[in-house]
């Protein structure tokens, strides 16, 4: 093998010069980037960023439909928030419940009287999902007085979210009522300290899960709904479909439909809209029997004058399985929606992840 002669020559710039012996094969890929744009290690990310969610339409207005005209049962309840948002701030309530006992209602209600009579300043975020509540307590930040800029900087990752939303809402002008709605994870509260107590307003929130240690943290009130006592229940059908029957006709079937307020507007809002059929009271029990799901749900169709239809409490909370026993034989520790050994009427999605997954309920088909 020759020895080659040495080259004469020098590279400039970006350029190499390679000088070897025998058969070689050389390749060189080689990257050229403007000042300042090359990146430090590897390539740069292409993929896609991170979801933002956009902001809501409005934080100003309850995202779940029109208040209920008349709140049955609910008396007691709405005097002691009526006097936390009354009073000078400082309280968290908590409304948990099953899916369908009427918590969204109760937060409507009382977000439009703490507008209209006590001079609040209502604010409402959807807390169901991380993104929807980042977006929407960013939303509410800008509402009390925050800058674009440092609504830039927070959506970015620039600043502390949680700290720029609580700091315009603690130096408010004015009292707030803040709800966070269907908050039935609530780690997500809890992972970026999104619910704090404040002197300037009352946090309300509404979740089905019951036994959150963030519940139980000074400053925070708990209260629990469940399904409607006979009489009340009875009265929701008559406020609903007041021609469809008699009382006895409507107290069986709020019977059958477990006194539980989604199952009871469903019934009302098709009974008191029906376009083809005219059933009483008597022929809808009887084709309850005979339809089951497929008939209560034909009230999602069918909004009664004056009330929610399932806008507040038909949103995916629960999924009724109308004339349907989940037989609860035991409550489990983590979740106190399912009351021991008590039948619920309907497939009773528990807000507990670890409970769905592990829930033995059997469903058996009511004939009365």
């Amino acid at each position: 093998m020759s020895v080659p002669r040495p080259m004469v020559g020098r590279a400039s710039g970006s350029a190499r010069i390679h000088q070897t012996g025998g058969d070689q094969y050389i390749e060189e890929h080689v990257h050229h980037y403007a000042p300042g744009s090359a990146p430090l290690f590897g390539h740069p990310w292409t993929g896609p960023a991170e979801p933002r969610g956009t902001a809501p339409d409005s934080v100003r207005t309850p995202q779940a439909g029109r208040a209920p005209g008349i709140l049955r049962d609910r008396t007691d309840l709405m005097e002691r928030l009526r006097a936390a948002v009354a009073g000078p701030g400082g309280d968290i309530q908590v409304l948990h419940g099953m899916g369908g006992c009427g918590k969204t209602a109760v937060a409507h209600t009382l977000f439009t009287e703490a507008v209209r009579d006590h001079g609040r300043v209502g604010l409402w975020v959807n807390a169901s999902e991380r993104v929807s509540l980042r977006a929407g307590m960013l939303a509410v930040a800008g509402d009390r007085g925050a800058a674009d800029g440092e609504l830039a900087a927070a959506a970015g990752g620039q600043r502390a979210a949680a700290d720029l939303v609580w700091h315009y809402l603690d130096h408010s002008a004015r009292p707030w009522l803040l709800v966070l709605d269907n908050a039935d994870d609530p780690g997500i509260l809890e992972e970026g300290a999104w619910l704090r107590p404040s002197p300037a307003g009352t946090v309300l929130v509404t979740t089905r899960h019951a036994a959150s240690p963030l519940w139980h943290t000074p400053g925070v009130s708990s209260h629990r709904l469940g399904v409607l006592p006979l009489e009340d229940a009875t009265l929701v059908l008559r406020d609903l479909a007041p021609e469809a029957g008699t009382r006895e006709s409507a107290r069986k079937v709020a019977r059958r439909l477990g006194c539980l307020p989604l199952a009871l507007t469903l019934a009302g809002a098709h009974l008191a809209h029906q376009l083809l059929e005219s059933w009483s009271m008597d022929e809808y029990d009887r084709k309850l029997s005979e339809e089951s799901t497929a008939l209560v749900d034909r009230g999602l169709r069918r909004p009664a004058v004056g009330s929610p239809a399932t806008s507040w409490a038909g949103r995916g909370n629960c999924r009724l399985t109308a004339w349907r026993k989940a037989a609860c034989r035991r409550r489990p520790p983590c979740c106190g929606c399912c009351p021991s050994g008590r039948r619920i009427p309907f497939r009773c999605r528990c807000c507990c992840r670890r409970h769905r997954a592990g829930s033995t309920a059997s469903n058996t088909l009511i004939r009365r």
